[in-house]
């Protein structure tokens, strides 16, 4: 099938056709392949059905696209082929991305619907968008929390890492308490000791030293946490200290002829901003 370039072909439908699983309606052909490129790890084997060609057949009337998606159809092609042939055949995407879109179809290929919506936003936290990513992470939570009983043990496995990630892209945003909230969510539903560790060590980025204290003296449980978090601290803290960044802060200290404390004291909020920048990024996403 040859390859063509056309700013629109077929008609805009008055009727949209319902992506199953992601409801995502779409009017022409053009809508339908950008839908499959910009969720291209949400849509499963439910597309493949009889309701799309015939939408394509009468509503678009690309008679000569739908006869050719039967046909596929009758050869059990995978999820990738199926979207390929519709994407070549619209000539919209150039073959780069198109193998890029069948690269993420096959990734999502055998995922429950909250798999994929949760690969979808964890690609949009490992690459930094973090407010896009707590957006998405929240409207899983608020879809699927309720599903979750004694019986679903794997759900709830899989909702404490949304809560998780939902807690590594908070304290990528150094909201620190939000985050120790969300981490001890994760552990209500998975309780882990990663969870749990990743709880106390948010409260303790969010709280002064006297708080922290004053918290692990009203909850002891937390007490070997505690220790293990001031140790990773005090290491992170050397590790700052005897680098480019520490050395530089030293020589500017014991060089200046006289201390200025606002100075200092705006020396030691980069000093605490980069241990905890540096801590943050330490913060495991599962």
């Amino acid at each position: 099938m040859g390859s063509r370039i056309s700013l629109g072909i077929g008609i805009y439908s008055q009727v949209p056709y319902v992506i199953p699983g992601i409801e995502i309606p779409v009017y022409c052909i053009e809508e339908l392949c950008v839908a499959f490129r910009e969720n291209a790890v949400l849509i499963d084997d439910q597309i493949m059905n009889k309701a799309l060609t015939e939408w394509i057949y009468r509503d678009l009337e690309l008679r000569e696209l739908a006869d050719g998606l039967a046909g596929i159809m009758n050869k059990k092609p995978s999820l990738g082929e199926f979207c390929r042939y519709i994407m070549e055949y619209t000539g919209l995407f150039d073959r780069g991305v198109i193998f890029d879109v069948c690269r993420k179809l096959t990734m999502g290929a055998g995922m429950s619907t909250m798999e994929r919506q949760k690969k979808q936003a964890d690609t949009l936290a490992e690459n930094g968008n973090y407010e896009a990513a707590i957006h998405a992470y929240r409207n899983m939570i608020d879809k699927w929390s309720e599903s979750v009983n004694e019986e679903s043990p794997v759900t709830a496995r899989l909702l404490g890492s949304v809560y998780n990630n939902l807690g590594c892209s908070y304290a990528g945003m150094m909201k620190y308490r939000l985050a120790a909230a969300s981490f001890k969510k994760a552990y209500g539903y998975d309780p882990t000791p990663e969870h749990r560790h990743c709880y106390v060590a948010s409260l303790r980025l969010s709280m002064t030293n006297t708080e922290f204290v004053g918290f692990v003296a009203d909850n002891p449980e937390y007490g070997p946490e505690s220790i293990d978090i001031e140790s990773e601290i005090d290491s992170l803290k050397k590790e700052y200290e005897t680098g480019g960044e520490g050395i530089t802060h030293q020589i500017m200290k014991t060089t200046r002829a006289q201390f200025d404390g606002a100075d200092i004291s705006l020396d030691n909020e980069h000093i605490i901003e980069g241990l905890k920048d540096r801590y943050r990024n330490q913060l495991p996403v599962s």
